[in-house]
């Protein structure tokens, strides 16, 4: 096959987002949490012990979307 007309080459993302797609929603969000929480971990200069933190802190990112945290109040 000439360069012409060979299919086009699919970027990684392309290929990760159509792996997604079949995953259960459980698996995809656990991914994505982890994901964040290294990305958590890299931001504070990879300090250990305190992945449980991190992955929390992931964790409500995704779960609790922004502006709906309310602290409750006591009556």
């Amino acid at each position: 096959m000439t360069p012409m007309t060979q299919a086009p080459r699919r970027r990684r993302h392309d290929q990760d987002a159509d792996a997604r797609n079949h995953l259960p929603v459980a698996e995809v969000l656990r991914g994505e949490i982890e994901r964040r929480a290294y990305a958590l971990f890299v931001a504070r200069g990879r300090q250990d012990g305190r992945d449980v933190d991190d992955w929390l802190t992931a964790e409500r990112e995704f779960l609790m979307p922004l502006g709906t945290l309310r602290p409750e109040s006591r009556v």
